[in-house]
């Protein structure tokens, strides 16, 4: 498994956590590719809450499910962004963890593109660890 942590908005992801956005549109897909998601939601929230599992990243000018925020856009080409990571399933922390204890704990610097976890040992195991609750 290839885990990656990456920044989003928090009002995107509300709209991952409810459903109504089930990709998240990336202008890049990382080197070594990308399975999951680790999920911080960055200011005002700055929190590590939840876990996406992606099943597949779609390259514009392919296309995606028209139903979903965003969708649309991306099948029309009206995006930055060139790729969109389909999200298959997602997970909350038990016990989300602050940019505080991050950056305590674990010498974590929020993403401005994303980070591969296993450069962080330490947090990959803590992460790993943790009870996940199923959100769909």
């Amino acid at each position: 498994m290839t885990d990656v942590v990456v920044s989003i908005y928090p009002k995107f992801t509300n709209l991952i956590k409810t459903g109504d956005k089930n990709y998240e549109f990336r202008k890049y897909v990382p080197k070594r590719g990308v399975d999951r998601l680790w999920i911080y939601s960055s200011s005002p929230e700055c929190s590590l809450e939840y876990m996406a599992e992606i099943d597949k990243i779609v390259e514009f000018p392919q296309k995606i499910a028209e139903e979903g925020i965003g969708n649309n856009d991306f099948n029309n080409g009206l995006k930055k962004s060139k790729f969109a990571y389909h999200i298959n399933h997602l997970y909350k922390l038990i016990s989300p963890l602050s940019l505080e204890k991050l950056r305590s704990d674990f010498g974590f610097s929020a993403p401005q593109c994303y980070f591969y976890l296993d450069s962080n040992d330490e947090l990959r195991s803590f992460l790993l660890k943790q009870n996940l609750k199923r959100v769909f």
